[in-house]
């Protein structure tokens, strides 16, 4: 796997390694949002993507970077889902253990989603019980740890996303993407930097897990506790290796609350006809929120992910409340 910050050659080469497994996966657009927004909007679809979101991507580029003594290790990852099914996916496709070690507040869809490619699930009561239960299992194992964002082969994978996008959409203004660990983000910056693309790349988060925001804006790393959020995809905390590369490449950071989230998740749903998760919402959230950064503008925004559990639907959760 690599060991340094991933150039625009190594985003090319992971997208070559993960050619059999990865999808090019859709962009849409909506004349609705359009004429009620004021610009122009293309939403690029990984909810379509192998195991419903992106984050296969990352997950196929490091397995399938690994070399035989590292595949007879095994691997192993801590998640809020999506990574978890994701890595389970890349190592059954490479014949490889997996040990994925989640939260029991994890959606039933994304738990689901690990079991169907038989990853071993490994749980734990809360979040902030995660990080040691995690170390644990590697130290124990003797597993090769595939961090959800903190790798550099992860961060060259997923930003084969862009690629995508400018081969899709070769004129845009901005790339709106949601930030939870970083690395999505991260990789689309290094691809689209890499081209020599002129697009701002915004990342966008919830108002209530905003921990990149609040270090972007200070220009420092700050020490930061576990929140919750109806993205429950972002709530990872940004990472030592993201967080350098986005200081250096990011133009701006958005946020929407937790309501906004919900109505654009809503939104889409009924507009659109496309499971998405609220995670993915947030950037149509964010761009509603701050409609004055972005008018007339042509804007690409990253939809992450459609794992939601159809049985307890965040609008449901509110009303009754």
């Amino acid at each position: 796997m690599l060991e340094s910050k991933p150039t625009l050659k190594d985003v090319q080469s992971a997208q070559s390694l993960t050619a059999s497994i990865v999808r090019k996966t859709p962009i849409l657009t909506s004349e609705h949002f359009n004429e009620l927004l004021g610009m122009e909007l293309f939403f690029k679809c990984d909810n379509f993507q192998k195991t419903g979101s992106f984050k296969i991507r990352g997950a196929s580029n490091a397995i399938f970077s690994l070399n035989e003594q590292e595949s007879a290790q095994g691997v192993a990852c801590q998640s809020s889902g999506n990574h978890g099914g994701a890595i389970a996916c890349a190592a059954a496709l490479k014949g490889v253990h997996a040990d994925i070690v989640m939260a029991k507040s994890v959606s039933k869809a994304k738990i689901h989603n690990v079991r169907t490619y038989n990853g071993n699930m490994i749980f734990c009561d809360s979040m902030s019980e995660r990080d040691a239960l995690f170390a644990k299992t590697v130290e124990e194992n003797n597993r090769i740890s595939i961090h959800p964002y903190d790798n550099y082969s992860v961060m060259a994978g997923q930003g084969t996303i862009g690629l995508e996008i400018v081969d899709q959409v070769p004129e845009f203004d901005s790339v709106v993407v949601p930030i939870g660990g970083g690395g999505l983000i991260s990789g689309i910056s290094i691809a689209l930097k890499g081209l020599n693309h002129s697009a701002k790349i915004i990342g966008c988060e919830p108002t209530s897990v905003d921990d990149t925001h609040q270090m972007y804006t200070a220009n420092k790393r700050i020490e930061m506790q576990h929140r919750e959020s109806v993205a429950d995809g972002l709530m990872g905390i940004v990472g030592h290796l993201t967080l350098p590369i986005i200081q250096e490449s990011v133009d701006d950071i958005v946020l929407a609350s937790e309501e906004q989230i919900i109505d654009a998740t809503r939104l889409i749903w009924e507009r659109m006809k496309i499971i998405i998760e609220p995670s993915s919402a947030l950037t149509l959230a964010s761009i509603m929120a701050n409609k004055e950064k972005f008018i007339g503008q042509k804007i690409v925004l990253i939809i992450t992910g459609g794992n939601v559990d159809l049985v307890s639907l965040p609008w449901q959760k509110v009303g009754k409340e």
